[in-house]
């Protein structure tokens, strides 16, 4: 017998068994049966020397980059091939094949499954190697024990139950109820583990002839000599097909062989599965931790925490985790998914006192009802750019095309929040969309930089900064309205930039058409920004993908990991600007990236934690007034202070990333940066404005009242509110 190379799959996020299994910390490396960690137990199967069976070689791990600290942690010695974002089973099979040799033979395991009787496991391996070592892809099939519809499931040419090892006539993926019963009633139908043995040329010879792209892609990223940890690279991964290897080769190929065997298998896909491997007839509850139930039946409770006392509960699991308590129905799998999913949106929300909340709430209340009556000019048409300081809207003043865009995400966020009546922005988004697609537009494509205040175009520049907030209002006001134009209009502002901005050779976009010298990193922000937007409202995977090129030109060319600073300014080739345009950074834009990296691991499953801190703490050493405690507008490199001034947008984002970092400093930092920005900023202007720009001491330097930055509040101040 040949011998085997085990291969563990570790992207699996666990999200039905969240809080104990996070995007940080998944459930195969979370302690959930016995005394080892998931994937530890998954290791102990194949490694263990004092019994007979099949021959392992040196493990092989295909996990996540972010992951790699806890992979080193738990099983020191593997090999790792390391993720940056996740893309399905076909392609981690592939680089599990690409790191092996021709002749060998992989065990592809699940790292976070459950088996009781690893011996018959194994015993199942021996049975299947001869067929693998013959060149048939071997596939191990689990008894049924009851018409399971969360499994895919496996048809056999012969008794799933008795026969040792029989040909695959097709797979079968989450049946119905109704069909799922029959399978169990006819018998040569398995469960599919998703464990797999197979010869690398087998594997190879298959990925080719079905996925020959994305595999010449991995092949690219896997250099020989690695010394046991590949790093794949993520410009190239983000282009490689999101498949699993069940579509991708299982369900295509004829030469598949099925071993049924009953191994005490689960997938722990829930709090039931849980309950079903830890309880026993002599117990309704199952507890674990500080954990207190009293006159209750299928109760699973378990604490790393808080005492948790329950009583006259049923059919109901309990988590408690570090500031957080899940209750959630016990037989529903979903219900914690579902639940994580909201409190992740609630993002910092939890991180600020509920008197900063009832503030924030009121501060923006009135803000709106201020400005949904001021905003519009209703004699020329458009949002003003800004108010006079006695509150009086100022109709004379040129209009930017970015103001309007930031005027119609902010009333389509107030409609969002619930903070006023919805009619009025209501209006005010239609009038706002109007004018859009109507004065706003050039004729040749895209939008215009700049309009009179009676809506002549004065600078028909294509800007991308003005296109990123295009594509953020539409998106957001589709989110909130469902009106279709919106998202056309947010569709068509992309199709424009890839069109007419975008560098196909050395990535990114450039400012404008007229001037492709020019880059600057503030407008890739918004952009990422308005993916996330057009993500979160349509749920296109290819927005997220987009929102993820942003994110690697961030770690690729914007920020300077030697320095920690962020770059603004950059030439047509993305060297660094000359002179001090070069040199100089802005607090809140540091502030500003720090956040939307946040959101954006929100729902991308990485970790840009490191970037994030390092971000906001040199913005925090570097970049405010020893005086007043503010964000100064610029700094150099060196940290000489450029412009020592401090307008509000940079306070507001300093906010904003406390609400996500509330680790970046002290506790209540959140809430003293709330109470700096009221009275440096709110309390010297009128009810429902603010104070734009003061200096270093705090004296009040402004002589207007900028519509933009209402934008900013709203962004600030909205994850405040959805705690």
């Amino acid at each position: 017998m040949m011998s085997i190379k085990p291969v563990i799959l570790c992207g699996g996020s666990g999200t039905r068994l969240w809080p104990l299994s996070t995007p940080e910390a998944p459930k195969q490396f979370q302690t959930l049966v016995g005394n080892e960690t998931m994937i530890q137990q998954t290791v102990r199967r194949v490694v263990s020397k004092d019994r007979d069976g099949p021959i392992f070689e040196r493990l092989l791990v295909v996990g996540s980059g972010r992951h790699e600290s806890l992979l080193a942690k738990q099983l020191p010695g593997a090999d790792l091939i390391l993720e940056p974002f996740g893309r399905n089973s076909a392609p981690a099979v592939a680089a599990a094949c690409l790191a092996a040799s021709e002749n060998e033979l992989l065990l592809i395991m699940p790292a976070d499954h459950h088996i009781e009787k690893p011996e018959q496991f194994l015993r199942a391996v021996q049975i299947g190697q001869t067929a693998a070592e013959g060149g048939s892809i071997v596939t191990f099939g689990i008894k049924p024990t009851h018409a399971a519809t969360g499994y895919g499931y496996i048809e056999s040419d012969g008794d799933a139950e008795n026969a040792a090892i029989g040909r695959v006539k097709r797979f079968v993926e989450k049946p119905p109820k109704k069909d799922a019963e029959v399978y169990l009633e006819k018998g040569n139908y398995s469960w599919n583990s998703g464990i797999f043995l197979f010869k690398v040329s087998v594997m190879l010879d298959a990925l080719r002839n079905y996925l020959p792209d994305m595999l010449s892609k991995m092949q690219s990223m896997l250099p020989d000599n690695q010394d046991g940890r590949w790093e794949l690279d993520p410009e190239i991964f983000r282009n490689v097909e999101d498949i699993s290897i069940d579509y991708a080769v299982m369900e295509r190929e004829s030469n598949i062989m099925v071993v049924p065997v009953n191994m005490g298998w689960s997938d722990l896909g829930g709090y039931a599965a849980l309950w079903d491997l830890l309880s026993d007839p002599s117990r309704t509850t199952v507890a674990s931790g500080p954990v207190l139930v009293d006159d209750s039946v299928n109760v699973f409770a378990r604490s790393d925490g808080p005492i948790v006392a329950a009583s006259g509960l049923k059919d109901v699991s309990i988590i408690a985790k570090n500031n957080l308590i899940m209750v959630a129905p016990l037989s529903d799998p979903n219900a914690a998914k579902s639940l994580g999913k909201m409190v992740q949106s609630l993002g910092a929300a939890i991180n600020i006192s509920d008197e900063s909340s009832r503030v924030v709430r009121d501060l923006l209340s009135v803000s709106f009802k201020k400005w949904v009556e001021c905003a519009w000019d209703d004699q020329n048409g458009g949002f003003v750019e800004c108010l006079f300081m006695n509150g009086q809207p100022d109709k004379t003043s040129d209009r930017r095309v970015r103001v309007q865009a930031r005027q119609i995400f902010s009333f389509a966020e107030s409609i969002r929040l619930g903070l006023i009546d919805s009619a009025k922005p209501m209006t005010l988004i239609e009038k706002g969309l109007d004018f859009l697609d109507t004065t706003c537009r050039n004729p040749e494509g895209g939008w215009h930089h700049r309009l009179s205040a009676t809506g002549d175009a004065i600078d028909k520049t294509r800007d991308l900064y003005d296109h990123a907030f295009i594509i953020l209002a539409g998106a957001t006001a589709y989110a909130a309205t469902h009106q279709e134009r919106a998202l056309r209009i947010a569709i068509e502002s992309i199709d424009y930039i890839d069109a007419n901005l975008k560098d196909r050779d050395g990535g990114g976009y450039v400012d404008s058409v007229t001037d492709q010298t020019v880059r600057r990193s503030n407008p890739h922000m918004h952009l990422l920004e308005a993916f996330l937007a057009m993500y979160q409202a349509t749920q296109d995977k290819q927005y997220l993908d987009r929102a993820t090129e942003i994110v690697l030109l961030f770690e690729t060319r914007f920020f300077d990991s030697k320095s920690n600073i962020l770059r603004e300014y950059f030439d047509g080739n993305w060297a660094p600007a000359d002179g001090a345009e070069g040199e100089l950074f802005e607090p809140g834009h540091h502030y500003e990236w720090a956040t939307l990296l946040a959101m954006y691991d929100e729902v991308a499953a990485r970790d840009t934690r490191s970037w994030r801190t390092r971000l906001i703490r040199t913005a925090d050493q570097y970049g405010r007034s020893s005086t007043t405690g503010f964000a100064h507008n610029s700094v150099l490199f060196d940290g000489t202070l450029l412009d020592s001034n401090c307008r509000i947008w940079h306070q507001l984002e300093m906010f904003r990333a406390r609400l996500f970092h509330p680790d970046t400093d002290a506790p209540g930092a959140t809430d003293r940066v709330l109470a700096d920005l009221i009275e440096g900023y709110f309390k010297p202007a009128i009810e429902g404005t603010w104070i734009d720009e003061v200096d270093s001491e705090g004296t009040v330097l402004s002589d207007r009242v900028p519509a933009s930055i209402l934008y900013h509040l709203v962004t600030a101040f909205s994850p405040a509110l959805r705690k």
